[in-house]
């Protein structure tokens, strides 16, 4: 099943620097011969130290595809985030349909995220990451975040962008960069995908004809649509490993 019928359309280890301890300064009284050390504190739980070091973390460490590989597994994500952050159950496709995989941060909307395998069974062969929803943290190590304004994301690329209409299954799906600096190198073994929507404008929604919809392919300077910039961000972003279109 290729990526598109995923509906395309880090991992953070984070560094716990240990303190040294500072050394006695000539002046310093010696210790006496009797002391006796004070007890060590009681290490954490690896579990523990793992939540507690995905608690910790900060934006900057969202960024994707970072530790993230075909080889990555259940017990793995369990090990970097804590088991109350990774949950085992359906990840959403597209036209309705759901597949066994891995949420993170189940919990937290500025940190979810889905995760989907090769073998739904065994989960094993990461094959696509997948974020969205207006409050993430995930970024793309390109540039890309969720929110990002089109003319933003063209500036970016330095050319223009082509996408599918939006408001249907594949809408906003990027479908060309045109040899911009987002567009993948040919030697790259992880895709990195974005996604288009429109952005929340509260109960005013967005004025109908401003930007494009259904399944045509359509260009961020599409002179028909001078306005669609004001309206259409990134809405969703992913990451893919090699074997995915074997799905």
């Amino acid at each position: 099943m290729k990526l598109r019928t995923l509906l395309v359309p880090s991992l953070l280890l984070v560094a716990l620097s240990a303190c040294e301890r500072a050394a006695p300064t000539a002046n310093a009284p010696a210790a006496q011969a009797d002391a006796k050390p004070a007890p060590a504190a009681a290490a954490p739980a690896s579990g523990q130290a793992a939540s507690a070091a995905a608690d910790s973390a900060t934006a900057a460490d969202f960024v994707l595809p970072g530790d993230f590989a075909p080889d990555t597994g259940p017990d793995e994500l369990r090990k970097r985030y804590g088991a109350a952050n990774v949950r085992l159950g359906k990840v959403p496709g597209a036209e309705g349909e759901e597949f066994s995989g891995v949420i993170l941060f189940p919990d937290d909307p500025t940190r979810r995220a889905y995760l989907y395998f090769q073998n739904e069974q065994s989960l094993q062969g990461l094959s696509l990451v997948r974020v969205f929803g207006p409050q993430s943290k995930w970024t793309l190590d390109n540039g890309l975040r969720v929110g990002m304004p089109l003319p933003e994301m063209v500036a970016l690329n330095g050319k223009p962008i082509s996408f599918y209409g939006l408001e249907w299954d594949y809408g906003g799906t990027i479908v060309d960069y045109h040899g911009g600096k987002l567009d993948a190198r040919k030697d790259e073994q992880v895709g990195r995908s974005a996604s288009l929507g429109l952005r929340d404008n509260g109960d005013q929604g967005v004025p109908q004809g401003k930007t494009p919809v259904g399944e045509g392919t359509y260009s961020s300077d599409d002179p028909k649509y001078p306005e669609q910039g004001q309206w259409i961000v990134i809405s969703e972003l992913s990451v893919s490993f090699p074997g995915e279109d074997d799905l």
